[in-house]
Formats: structure tokens, sequence, C-alpha cells
């Protein structure tokens, strides 16, 4: 698929997320007003956390389940290939069962030892073990979903996975705004297994629709769930080493002091807002394009269709974290400093945020990257390389934290994933005898140049507005339209001067008339 293509692709489903991650702002701006950066905020994003490092599961699931049940809808009848997904749905409920009910029975001790920090008060402790507890239960949800989201991006449907974000994102709003006064952070637990459950459902209609029907299947031995399972091993320890990363990252966090672990998570929402837009969007359509491609050992077009997704990734993630670098503090303050988020805590989110920033470039191209490597049916080399990371980021976090507390931690986070990026491309490049590496060099270097006028552009105008317009509020939100108008007008002024392929593909695909 070529560059163009698959910005036509992904424009609905980028459109979708952008719907949930305005909604998740909406969230975040009234969790900050509701609880602050205090423990109970803590308790709320390490339980999440916890539920975050374990759907590293689901991803794998997901990963794997994909081409195998592709292969069903291309060669099975459409009994067996019901039959398949019905095993895969009751082998993995089952097993999530039981891997949820000893995390709650031990859930005492995974608190002690991965926040242990609050267990100086015997109350904290409780508070955090029983909202650890209740979170856990998302657990099943999300691995019925991540089955049922297999089955449609089998059958090209991306639409409901790509809003499950919107529709759990109102459940939690709704929470905060009328329910907050009168039940708690334990009741925004609850709600938070709801919004999980909402996710499942959201995706049961077109599933249904596609003709498949729940039976109740149980066959450990199947040769197709046997080579699944054993598929999805080293995908899951990748998956989940990234997120343990941030759960240990968060861990550290909570001994610097209350409220780190929540000014670290609210920095890394806003970094990770446009790649979660964009990048993972681009990487869920190219990834099927990319293993048809291998499939075919078509190299030549495997090779254009990767280097043309890694250079709309930077097309898209270098601005993004030049804007996002310079704008810290108005999007800090517009997005979280309300009710109990109080300056200080503005500011600590601010600077965490600047030194997260050139890490959004990094996680875009890693995405492609491991999606092009699963293409090949390498998952050992993102495998090794997620270890890679985790252990070159506790290093630096030991290092950094002593000097520069929540920051440092967000440094060495980027830190890490810049040399695991790099060590990946090189690897990558090894393994296909050369991908262009030359065409990626230039258009970084374009790209960069581009960004550099457009934050300098960005920079003028925000310091404009914060010393010239009185109103505190006013102040943030002019500096943001103002800059994002004309910073994106010089930005794209600069890429047409460039001439970079990429940009005319995404030009192209912007004045079509793309049919939904």
């Amino acid at each position: 698929m070529a560059g163009k293509k698959i910005i036509k692709s992904s424009v609905v489903v980028m459109l979708l997320i952008i719907g949930g991650k305005i909604l998740a702002m909406v969230r975040d701006s009234l969790i900050a007003a509701k609880f602050g950066a205090t423990y109970i905020s803590d308790i709320y994003n390490f339980s999440l956390g916890l539920v975050y490092l374990l759907t590293t599961i689901s991803y794998g699931l997901t990963t794997t389940f994909i081409p195998l049940n592709s292969e069903h809808i291309e060669h099975s009848s459409s009994k067996k290939r019901n039959e398949f997904v019905n095993n895969i749905i009751t082998l993995s409920t089952f097993f999530t069962v039981i891997i949820t009910m000893m995390l709650i029975v031990f859930s005492k001790q995974i608190v002690y030892v991965f926040g242990h920090a609050f267990t100086a008060n015997v109350d904290i402790y409780s508070q955090s073990v029983e909202i650890t507890r209740i979170m856990l239960l998302s657990l099943v949800f999300v691995t019925l979903q991540s089955v049922v989201t297999g089955v449609l991006q089998s059958h090209k449907k991306f639409y409901e996975p790509a809003a499950m974000a919107l529709v759990s994102n109102l459940v939690y709003i709704v929470y905060l705004v009328f329910l907050t006064s009168r039940y708690g952070i334990k009741g925004f637990a609850v709600a938070t297994v709801i919004g999980f459950f909402v996710q499942f459902a959201i995706n049961l209609p077109r599933y249904r629709k596609l003709g498949y029907k729940y039976k109740f299947v149980m066959d450990i031995k199947n040769r197709d769930a046997h080579s699944m399972f054993k598929l999805m091993v080293p995908i899951i320890i990748s998956t989940s080493v990234v997120q343990l990363n941030l759960f240990i990252n968060r861990s550290f966090a909570n001994n610097i002091y209350f409220g780190a672990v929540t000014v670290l998570d609210y920095s890394n929402k806003i970094n990770t807002l446009a790649y979660e837009v964009f990048a993972i969007g681009i990487a869920m359509i190219v990834y099927p394009t990319l293993s048809e491609l291998a499939v075919k050992k078509d190299i030549l077009r495997y090779k254009k269709a990767l280097v043309n997704a890694i250079n709309i990734i930077m097309i898209i993630m270098i601005p993004a974290a030049v804007a996002i670098g310079i704008l810290r503090h108005p999007l800090v303050n517009l997005i979280f400093r309300h009710g109990a988020f109080d300056l200080t805590a503005s500011d600590l989110t601010s600077n965490a945020l600047l030194f997260y920033c050139p890490a959004m470039i990094a996680y875009g191209i890693r995405d492609i990257l491991n999606k092009a490597f699963y293409s090949i049916k390498d998952a050992r080399t993102p495998m090794i390389n997620s270890f890679v990371g985790i252990i070159i980021n506790i290093i630096i976090n030991f290092i950094l934290i002593k000097h520069m507390k929540v920051s440092g931690l967000a440094l060495a986070t980027t830190i890490s994933a810049i040399i695991t990026t790099m060590l990946m491309t090189t690897s990558l490049n090894k393994k296909l005898n050369g991908m262009n590496m030359k065409k990626i060099f230039y258009g970084l270097l374009k790209i960069s140049f581009s960004s550099t006028v457009m934050g300098v552009c960005i920079y003028t105008v925000n310091y404009i507005c914060m010393n010239e317009i009185s109103s505190f509020m006013w102040s943030n939100i002019i500096s943001i339209f103002v800059s994002f108008v004309l910073g994106s007008a010089v930005y794209f002024i600069c890429l047409h001067f460039t001439r970079i392929e990429e940009y005319e593909y995404i030009l192209n695909a912007v004045k079509d008339k793309i049919p939904i």
C-alpha cells in the first residue's frame, strides 16, 4: 500500500481516535479537578497502570489472532471459522479468569512491592488494595474485546475498534460529573470496569452481523489454538516489557512525593496524544499490507511501503513534539489546572512534559518497525529490544532521579526510547538488506528543518500571548489556537518547498473526497 493509500485508509480511524482523545482530555481534566495531584489520584493511576500492564496479553492475542482468522476467512467454511473463534474466546477467557483471581488474592503483596509508599499509612494501603481488586475485574472484558476486535480487523472493519476509547470515556465523564461527590474514587474504579465492558460491547453488533455466534467450544489441543498461543509468547513479553517499564517508572515516582505518579502520568498523557491518534492509526492500517507483501515476497513494494510509513510518521510526530514542548505550559494549564490541581502541580507536569516530548517520535517509528518485524514473522527481535530498553531506562532512572526528580524519569524514558528505536532500525535494515535509509535520513533532515522554523513561530506567538494578555485562561487558549493555525501554515509551506514525497501523498489524500 503506497503512502497515499495508507493515509486514505487511516482517515476515519484517526477521526474516531481524535474524538476519543478529546473526551480523554475532558476526562483527565475532570479527574485533576476532582482528585488533584494527591494520593487518591496516585492510587487510581497505580491500579490502572497494573491493568494496562496486563492488557499486553490482549495485544498479543489480537496481533496473533488476525492472520490466523484471515486464513480461515480465505480457506475455511463459516462453521469451522466460527468454531475456531469460539475456541479462542473460551480458552483465553478461562485463563484470564484464573489469572485475575490469583492477582486479586495476592493484591496486598502486589501493592506492597510496586506501590510501597502506600503502606506508610494503614488506611491508604487498605484503600489502594481495594481499588486494585476492583480494577482487576476489567481484565475479563479486555480479553473478550481483544478477540472480537481481532475478528473485526481480520474482516477489515476498523471503525468499532477505533471508537472504543470514545465510548468508554463517555462513561467516565458521566461518572465524574454526576457521581464523584457521592461515591468517590471507589465508584470511579467501578466506572472504569464498566468502561472496559462498554469497549467490548460496542463491537458485538458488527461481530454478529459478520455471521459469528458464540457457542461453547474448548479444545486446548486444537492445532490453530496451539500455534496461536505459541506465537503470542514473544509478542506478549515484548509488549509487557514496555508496559512494565511504565509501571516501574510509576514505582520510582511513588517514592519521590505524593502526587509524583500523577504528575508523571499527566505529562505522559499529553506527550502521547499525537502518537496515539496518528501513529497507532497508521500502524493499524499498514500492518496487514506489510504482511500481505511479505507473503508475496514483493520486497521492493514492501520496502517502499515501510519507508513511506516511517516518513509519514515523522511528518506528523516531529512537529507535534516541537509544538507540545514549546506550548507545554498553556496545554497543561488548560487541560489540568482546575480545582485541586494547583499551580505547583501544573509546573511540575509541564517540566516533565518537556523531557518526554522527543520520546513520541521514537514511539511512532518504533510501532511501524515492530509491525514490520511481525509481518516477516520475527517477534524475537522486538522482544529483545524491549528488554534492552527497560534495562537502559532503569539504569538512567537511578542516575537522574536524584537530581531531576520526576523530570529525570521522563528524560530516562526518552533516552531509552531513542536508543532502542535506533537499534531496531539498524536490525531491520540489516535483515532487509537495506531499506533506503538515505530517503529516511533526508526526510528526517527536511522535516526537522521545517519543524524548527515552525517552532520559532510558535515560540514567538506564545511569548507575546503570555506577556500581553492579562487573562490567565484566555492567554492559554489564544496562544494554543493562534500557534496551531499559524504554526501549521508555516510548517506546511516549509514542507512544500523541501519537496518531501510523503507530504504530497498527504496533500492529495486531503484534496480527494475520501468515501466513507
